[in-house]
């Protein structure tokens, strides 16, 4: 008898937690929300495009950087592929890189964070005037943080703190970003039957 209830008191205690999680809706590529009488689809991709500065232990001096990068999701899954160019000038360029990234995602009615890494291919070209040029290219890894301030649900403005590490050469920068959504829909309908209330 005192076997039976010790392993009653093991099975409470195991089905406890499973209790307590809050189950999320099944997945629904078309749900949307409506916020200032407009339809957005939850479940979006987006871009960002902007520039910035990075420093790197290749240079010694501050370099310019170029980038854009397009965050898309495969269900609820999150990622991220994009290029970016960097030189002593905007636009001018002695490092290219391509990178792709799986990440994680937060997005609210006036705000956007997002976090990716992954790996990344690089060419790039140094050395100093006089001297032969060192071209060299390779694959190296890749990791950013993104904060944005929405303007609209589907617009806005924000920073992106970047890292690259790799055989040649480790740097760090940060960019100043603008965030285009492909979230909206269209106008409030009567009848929305993919429209509910986020937790957000």
């Amino acid at each position: 008898m005192l076997l039976i209830q010790v392993l009653m008191f093991g099975l409470g205690i195991a089905q406890n937690p499973d209790s307590l999680k809050s189950k999320r809706p099944p997945y629904n590529r078309k749900e949307e929300i409506l916020y200032q009488n407009k339809r957005y689809r939850i479940h979006n991709n987006y871009l960002t495009l902007g520039g910035g500065f990075l420093g790197s232990t290749l240079r010694d001096d501050v370099q310019n950087v170029v980038a854009a990068d397009y965050q898309f999701h495969i269900r609820r899954q999150h990622f991220q592929i994009g290029a970016m160019m960097s030189g002593e000038e905007f636009l001018s360029n002695n490092y290219t890189q391509v990178h792709l990234g799986y990440g994680y995602r937060i997005e609210k009615y006036t705000s956007n964070y997002a976090a990716f890494l992954g790996p990344t291919y690089f060419s790039g070209v140094a050395g100093k005037v006089g001297q032969p040029a060192d071209f060299f290219s390779g694959f190296g890894f890749y990791a950013s943080v993104q904060a944005v301030y929405k303007l609209a649900y589907d617009i806005g403005l924000g920073a992106e703190l970047f890292a690259e590490i790799n055989y040649k050469q480790s740097m760090v920068g940060i960019k100043f970003i603008a965030f285009f959504s492909g979230a909206y829909r269209g106008a409030k309908k009567r009848v929305n039957p993919n429209v509910r209330t986020p937790s957000n």
